[in-house]
């Protein structure tokens, strides 16, 4: 990947989200920017606190589109007013098409590579910082490489084969390393953060940083996409067993998951409007309508015909109009799923925590959190590999997804059918909107079974991953090759 030189146009950009100037000199990625400062720029652990909430920020700016876009929209979960008029770009994601990905950002793994480059860096300055207290010192090494290993693994998930840079310095253009190498890289920074974490630091912080619990969880799921469903399984279980968590019980309240820091987080990247910590992106500009915003500046929000929301038809696959199920009227608008009004769109309203005063002239004030993964995802994956044939418990298995669908009063599952297909339809409305399906899709390879990629032989041919933008590919000199199936 090609080195930039040119740092100053976003100097003032990276000062306000890391709050502390850092040395790099050639950075793997055209996107990160070269910006020299003095040598002493870590020289406390004060500094380095700094450094790795720069690493949670710029994770927060990298994940919520893209993730909900190429792990929901992309699955096709959601779709636009109409198909025929008014269809929002997003939407076309869903037809896997190289256009349709690249124009929403598919193709580009920059700021990925951004939240990497700081972790770098912090782990590299953390050995030269005197009097740092021990306990302090296990602490960011664990958050660094926690989130360094999550960052890799959307980059695999997404792309397969990528370039694995461990150091913020002298690095020139890398080609693609084998996401195998990549993977070994992810379990050996998860395992040092399952070894300096620990299961709780406090309310305050519950869920928007790293935990031990929080490595174990992602620890799971890449277990889960590797097939090693035994070890999935028994990570899941330390997760659920010995980790502070629980299910938010309030059934007419699940909504104050999505405010954040609750029993069920796990980890979650953390919006709170009383720091300012607000933004506006495609989560929740194209998912919310006029019951919660009236604004109408960019074509998304209250204008109706431009949300992004499940059709009536995809709605009742998941909640079948004759069953009992909560999260029908939690996760979703009622009067619009009664009414059938504009074209029969139903508002999804995960994401519609407003600031405190309630002013909703504005698309800027939401500050609902971003789950990366939270108790109930953690519940249906462990059913998941508990029901896998090399694993085989089934019975196991029901139980967990029966723990899921009582805290919605749904329907037990009593025996019948597919066990894996329902614990995958119970992911499905458990989790929508998270940014899971895609994954869980292509994990349990059933993508040509619930998507518009149809094709039968789609894993093999690598429909599932992402194309690379083509100035990545140039800025590389060639180097970075693009995968097979978009040549």
């Amino acid at each position: 990947m090609k080195i930039i030189t040119d740092w100053k146009s976003k100097m003032c950009f990276l000062l306000v989200c890391s709050a502390l100037l850092f040395s790099c000199k050639k950075i793997l990625d055209p996107e990160i920017i070269e910006m020299p400062t003095a040598d002493n720029a870590f020289s406390t652990s004060a500094d380095i606190e700094k450094g790795v909430a720069a690493a949670y920020a710029y994770l927060r700016t990298v994940v919520p589109d893209k993730v909900f876009l190429m792990g929901d929209v992309r699955a096709d979960v959601f779709s636009s007013y109409s198909q025929s008029s008014n269809v929002r770009p997003e939407t076309l994601i869903a037809t896997n098409t190289a256009p349709a990905l690249i124009s929403n950002g598919g193709g580009n793994w920059n700021q990925f590579y951004t939240v990497i480059a700081q972790c770098n860096l912090v782990l590299e300055k953390i050995p030269s910082i005197p009097n740092y207290d021990e306990t302090l010192k296990k602490r960011h090494i664990g958050e660094a490489s926690f989130i360094r290993a999550l960052t890799y693994f959307y980059l695999v998930r997404f792309w397969g084969d990528v370039p694995m840079n461990l150091r913020s310095v002298d690095i020139d253009n890398l080609p693609r390393t084998p996401q195998a190498d990549v993977f070994n890289q992810i379990k050996a920074d998860l395992d040092i953060a399952i070894a300096d974490l620990q299961l709780d630091y406090g309310d305050g912080d519950r869920a928007v940083r790293a935990t031990k619990g929080a490595a174990w969880a992602i620890k799971a799921h890449v277990l889960g996409w590797l097939q090693d469903y035994a070890g999935c399984e028994k990570l899941c279980d330390s997760v659920i067993t010995r980790g502070p968590y629980s299910l938010v019980t309030d059934t007419l309240n699940l909504i104050s998951i999505f405010v954040g820091k609750s029993r069920e987080g796990i980890f979650e990247l953390n919006f709170d409007a009383n720091l300012r910590e607000v933004q506006k992106n495609r989560v929740y500009n194209r998912t919310l309508g006029r019951p919660w915003y009236k604004d109408q500046s960019d074509g998304g929000g209250g204008t109706e015909k431009f949300l992004l929301c499940p059709t009536r038809q995809q709605l009742n696959n998941m909640f079948p109009p004759s069953a009992v199920d909560a999260r029908l009227f939690t996760w979703f608008d009622r009067v619009t799923y009664l009414k059938g009004v504009y074209d029969d769109r139903i508002y999804f309203g995960k994401y519609k925590t407003l600031q405190l005063k309630g002013d909703t002239a504005s698309q800027n004030i939401n500050e609902s959190n971003i789950i990366v993964t939270r108790l109930a995802d953690i519940m249906l994956l462990r059913a998941e590999a508990l029901a896998s044939t090399s694993v085989g418990r089934a019975g196991e298995a029901a139980m967990l997804l029966n723990q899921v669908r009582a805290r919605a009063f749904a329907t037990p599952y009593t025996g019948g059918g597919n066990i894996q297909d329902t614990i995958l339809l119970e992911r499905r409305k458990e989790l929508i909107g998270e940014g899971q399906y895609f994954f869980d899709l292509v994990r349990t390879r059933k993508l040509n079974k619930d998507s518009k990629i149809t094709q039968a032989d789609w894993y093999e041919k690598g429909a599932w991953l992402l194309p690379i933008d083509q100035g990545i590919i140039a800025k590389s000199n060639f180097l970075i090759t693009q995968n097979d199936y978009w040549k």
